[in-house]
């Protein structure tokens, strides 16, 4: 990973690098199908904010190898040497879009981040083993303290394109990204609420968390640091959070914590009692598999040091949800961790204040907020595995910013996009209906078609949170799958995005955002009663019509 002096960008990204090997299978053990993915594709960099002049920079990593890409694309990397002095890094910025207007470049094959500054070009600095010196601007002797600027983070493979609004650091100027489907649909995040932007502010202030924000010379804002920052630099008070620590490792000396991090392998689970001052995290054969100190502040609020999530499938897992039921503040009043919903979050009176501003600003309620936002999929992240471009839109600070898109239709992960509320059947074909078989609610009952009866196994709820429900059930994706014929059927809810769907009505078809497949009888026409339902990419034949 890119170097840094605080360890931010590593606490920053390890969540989206998670996102991303979850999604394409190497966390699971699924063979990753064959790419298509080209080496470059056209980033689109829109500039709605009013201001400017904006520089741009694409830097990251490629196969260990730190560096950056210019406007076509092509990757430098960063000069190497030996010692641990840092010096000034070559000129990566790229010419950015004036007001109002729009400008394409190439994004390569990296897992890295997307600058862009307002007004003048950022200082960047690597350390002579080729390792970059991310701005820590929580430090007000970093060169970039007064410099108002913001980043996407992505990672673009053989697996497609992952890529990411973040608050994970610091919050600051508006934007959206998006990715553009073969379709021609685009999926975008990171969208806020009118007048969003300035809000957050003010009841961060009121909340009385406004040493956070930073201030240019002018008393303009520039941004508020994530509190993970602020309480390293003394900005705000441990106080609120430390005792809620305490009281939640003195509730677990006598019950359980019972994680289950996977959604996909729901028999997956470790059971955790505080023994002294640490959580220790047992296997299902009663084999201590994990450990945790009580945690300070900045271990909370930056998942990161007693709470250390090793990229493995135990102990990272394990501390990934603790750390997000802190943060949360989810813990005490439920032991079944991660939350299958957002309704119980931030309700506590020492909950992290900055986090739940940052999801009430935007649009979609979706935001990276802090390091592991993304258990239970809360996170501002799009993903498709055969992207043809990527967006960047720069929003303006006040008012209402208008969704990114380019001619497709956009969608806001983890809304109803276009999914219309209600409850009834589900048909496809003049008589035939979506069914679970015998009314069996039991998880992994792979749905149907059936000759329509109006029958409880053929009433379909329609949830504003985008959850297609029968019997108590959701809808959902198998194992999270992405591949064309991964089965469709019945699971508990959860609130991951094998469990979204959106209904596009001049298609008919009922779409799965999370991997860009529709809903579809397998098998194709004739449309048969007893035939099972899978995933598919998106056709527009009578497999995949739907009528709500």
């Amino acid at each position: 990973m890119p170097h840094d002096r605080k360890n931010s960008s590593r606490r920053a990204w390890a969540a989206l690098c998670a996102a991303v090997l979850a999604v394409s299978g190497a966390l699971v053990g699924v063979a990753a199908p064959a790419s298509a993915v080209p080496a470059t594709i056209p980033l689109t960099i829109t500039n709605d904010s009013g201001r400017g002049p904006i520089y741009l920079y694409v830097l990251g990593e490629r196969d260990g190898v730190a560096g950056w890409a210019d406007a076509g694309g092509t990757f430098h990397p960063w000069p190497g040497g030996v010692g641990p002095v840092p010096v000034p890094a070559p000129d990566a910025s790229i010419a950015g879009p004036g007001p109002g207007q729009s400008v394409t470049i190439r994004l390569p094959k990296l897992s890295g981040r997307v600058y862009y500054s307002y007004g003048q070009k950022m200082t960047f600095q690597i350390v002579l083993d080729g390792r970059l010196v991310q701005p820590a601007v929580q430090n007000d002797s970093d060169p970039n303290r007064n410099i108002l600027f913001n980043w996407t983070e992505y990672t673009l493979n053989d697996g497609g394109l992952w890529i990411n609004s973040t608050q994970v650091d610091h919050w600051s100027a508006p934007y959206q990204v998006g990715v553009q489907r073969a379709d021609g649909q685009v999926l975008s995040t990171g969208m806020l609420k009118p007048n969003g932007y300035e809000a957050f502010y003010t009841a961060l202030e009121s909340a009385g968390w406004g040493g956070l924000v930073q201030r240019a010379p002018d008393g303009s804002r520039l941004r508020a640091l994530n509190p993970s920052h602020g309480i390293d630099v003394g900005k705000i008070s441990s106080a609120s959070i430390d005792s809620y620590v305490t009281e939640v490792w003195n509730s677990y000396r006598t019950r359980d914590m019972v994680v289950t991090p996977f959604s996909h392998e729901p028999g997956t689970q470790f059971r955790g009692r505080v023994d002294g001052d640490w959580f220790r995290f047992r296997n299902g054969s009663g084999q201590e598999v994990a450990a945790f100190k009580k945690p300070d502040a900045s271990s909370v609020y930056g998942c990161h040091k007693d709470l250390q999530a090793p990229n493995d499938h135990v102990v990272g897992p394990i501390a990934r949800t603790l750390c997000a039921a802190l943060v949360r503040t989810t813990a005490l009043t439920n032991p079944n961790q991660p939350d299958a919903s957002n309704a119980g979050f931030y309700q506590d009176a020492r909950t992290n204040v900055y986090a739940k501003l940052a999801h009430q600003q935007m649009a979609n309620g979706k935001a990276y907020a802090f390091a592991f936002d993304d258990v239970g999929a809360h996170e501002s992240l799009v993903h498709d595995g055969n992207p043809q471009a990527a967006y960047i839109k720069l929003d303006p600070f006040t008012g209402t910013a208008t969704p990114l898109g380019n001619g497709g239709s956009t969608e806001q992960p983890g809304t109803p996009g276009g999914l219309p509320a209600g409850t009834g059947a589900l048909r496809i074909g003049s008589t035939l209906c979506l069914d679970v078989p015998w009314a069996d609610p039991t998880d992994t009952n792979q749905v149907q078609l059936a000759t329509c009866s109006g029958n409880a196994a053929q009433q379909w709820t329609r949830g504003t949170d985008g959850t297609v429900r029968a019997l108590g059930k959701c809808l959902d994706v198998a194992r999270s799958g992405t591949a064309d014929g991964t089965a469709v059927w019945i699971y508990t809810c959860n609130g991951t995005g094998a469990q979204k769907w959106t209904y596009d009505s001049a298609t008919k078809a009922l779409r799965n955002p999370q991997s860009g497949k529709c809903l579809d009888a397998q098998g194709g026409a004739p449309l048969r009663d007893g035939q099972k339902v899978q995933l598919w990419t998106c056709n527009q034949t009578d497999a995949q019509r739907w009528t709500l």
